[in-house]
């Protein structure tokens, strides 16, 4: 079986490439000393300052948590802003709101409560009756669990168990299968405001450059529905093509890559033979408790309690960005059953994906001077001028293919800090209310299917061996489009 490997080592390496690095410094000092009459000096700087973010995270010069940490350095050294405003966006609580949730997946993983459900899932009397099955089991599972879960995490936890069919499906399905692995946790991310980066990275620059707070129970209302549906369409799709091209001929018998191992059959029941244990069976109250002070708080104030000066006090003292943390710091004082172990200990924090939160504080830093210094807004009025974008329509089309093209190219947290400060000052120039704008551009950049480094889980099942680069980018070109038509539709009428 393929050993999945840990999400870190996909998120970040200690790769260094010093001619791409060169040749990001010469095209830095180009737009340094280019003269922009239109920019002001701070403004300039800044354009510097985004030019060389972009281009180390697009070439992968270096680990992307050493360009997120160089964003405020640079800022401070160019005289952008002083060191309190370069380095606000690593103590924004947005950020610990996702500090949080890393901490109670990390409990679910120590103690088997994803393995346990994963297994339960796979392993369902109607997936051991019908392999093919397993196309739509991976698809729910993948999207269900990444609206809570990091989305590498998630496609970590189900590949290895996906590969188990290998061999007893046909070599087309079964690559279908292992794409369902990456499309399903990257169509599910959206379902939640933390099952992504880039959603609370846009939540953030929307409230920070716009003044809109968009709630909890707001978002899962709008895009939980839009992640089941483009799971849906995703999987079809994947059927549809794995049943075309057998019926064309391209193989109707399984075929079992020649330097892989005879694979497990599937688990034999729903349910894993190990008793359940203690630290389970904490964490699904603990979990279902944070769940309720994430959604219930939004669902009130949409009812006639909004005025009711409890529900005020109860969103002063507890908001959002405080729940997942408080869930986490519960579980380092209950114990696991194990002797006198907690189900969260020190430890955990080792194994916090530490590189992704530092890519999540440099990209709100560079979008927080992108406002401040007029440089969104700039980009935005040059893009209007270039494009002939009509209506709120046009701009959110505008905004959502911009986030594929550049989610493709780039990480989906960097793609957000990149995309959408400029595309609030895009529909700011154009004089139309930037939320729907913001919130398409936010969700369109966890739609890169095409290539392996457009996101971790693309990598992590092109890193199989069994997924061609060809037939990712194929299956994907498609995928790509229909989001662009499925998000531009969708947040133009419910956004």
């Amino acid at each position: 079986m393929f050993p999945a490997p840990r999400p870190a080592e996909l998120v970040d390496t200690t790769t260094v490439r010093p001619w791409r690095i060169v040749l990001v410094a010469a095209v830095a000092i180009a737009v340094a000393l280019l003269p922009i009459p239109s920019l002001p000096p701070r403004a300039h700087g800044t354009l510097v300052v985004l030019v060389v973010a972009a281009g180390l995270w697009i070439s992968e010069a270096v680990p992307v948590a050493w360009t997120a940490l160089l964003i405020p350095v640079l800022a401070v050294a160019l005289g952008i802003a002083d060191a309190k405003a370069a380095f606000a966006g690593f103590g924004d609580p947005i950020l610990f709101l996702f500090f949080g949730t890393f901490l109670l997946t990390t409990a679910a993983a120590d103690h088997g409560l994803n393995v346990r459900l994963t297994r339960a899932v796979l392993g369902a009397p109607a997936v051991r009756r019908d392999p093919t099955r397993l196309l739509w089991a991976v698809a729910l599972l993948g999207c269900g669990a990444s609206a809570w879960m990091n989305n590498t995490a998630t496609t970590a936890l189900i590949l290895p168990l996906a590969l188990t069919a290998e061999g007893l499906l046909p070599r087309r399905l079964m690559i279908g299968v292992l794409l369902m692995a990456s499309y399903g946790p990257s169509l599910g991310g959206i379902a939640t405001p933390v099952g992504s980066a880039p959603n609370l990275i846009g939540l953030r620059l929307l409230e920070t450059g716009a003044g809109v707070h968009v709630s909890f129970a707001r978002w899962c209302a709008v895009f939980a529905p839009l992640a089941l549906l483009g799971t849906a369409l995703a999987a079809l799709y994947l059927r549809w093509l794995g049943r075309a091209r057998e019926a064309a001929g391209s193989g109707t018998a399984a075929l079992a890559q020649p330097a892989a191992p005879a694979p497990p059959p599937l688990p034999a029941d729903g349910v894993p033979t190990r008793p359940w244990s203690r630290a389970e069976r904490t964490l699904v109250p603990v979990y279902a408790v944070v769940v309720l002070l994430w959604i219930l708080p939004g669902i009130l104030l949409a009812t006639p309690l909004r005025e009711q000066g409890w529900l005020v006090a109860w969103n002063r003292g507890l908001p959002e960005t405080c729940v997942p943390l408080l869930g986490a710091l519960v579980l380092f004082l209950l114990p696991s059953g194990a002797g006198k172990a907690r189900i969260l200990d020190v430890t955990a924090l080792g194994r916090i994906d530490w590189s992704t939160l530092m890519l999540f504080g440099g990209g709100l830093s560079l979008g927080g001077l992108m406002f401040e210094t007029g440089l969104a807004r700039a980009i935005g009025e040059w893009i209007f001028a270039a494009m002939p974008v009509q209506g709120t329509t046009g701009i959110v089309l505008a905004a959502t293919l911009m986030a594929v093209f550049v989610s493709e190219i780039t990480s989906n947290t960097a793609s957000a800090s990149l995309v959408v400060p400029v595309v609030l000052a895009l529909a700011q120039a154009a004089g139309i209310d930037p939320v729907k704008p913001a919130l398409a551009a936010t969700v369109a950049c966890s739609f890169g299917f095409m290539l392996p480094v457009s996101t971790p889980p693309n990598a992590l099942v092109y890193a199989t061996g069994r997924v061609p680069i060809r037939d990712m980018i194929r299956y994907g070109c498609l995928l790509d489009l229909l989001g662009v038509v499925l998000i531009t539709a969708w947040v133009t009428w419910l956004g």
